[in-house]
């Protein structure tokens, strides 16, 4: 992958996660917007957090107490998505 830290997929990433890092922050709040989105965004959102599943389901990341329960419940879901997941068009 080419520099990554300098794409705006990374900074995006950087953002959310300062978002994502305060107390406030309310993830039914978020999810609630999703129905306002555009039908193609929406599937473009749904991709970026499949994307997010395989990456948080790697075994070959390093996972602590912090992350473990995420990263097993991401197997989980990598299994279910093996069998029964769908090709996501773009439109």
């Amino acid at each position: 992958m080419d520099n990554i830290k300098e794409s705006k997929e990374y900074k995006l990433a950087k953002e959310w996660e300062m978002a994502v890092n305060s107390f406030s922050f309310n993830p039914k709040r978020f999810a609630a917007a999703i129905p306002d989105m555009h039908p193609t965004l929406q599937q473009s959102l749904y991709r970026l957090f499949k994307e997010c599943i395989i990456v948080m389901a790697d075994e070959t990341r390093l996972y602590d107490d912090r992350n473990r329960a995420s990263h097993e419940e991401a197997k989980c879901l990598m299994e279910y998505l093996k069998i029964n997941g769908k090709h996501i068009p773009l439109k």
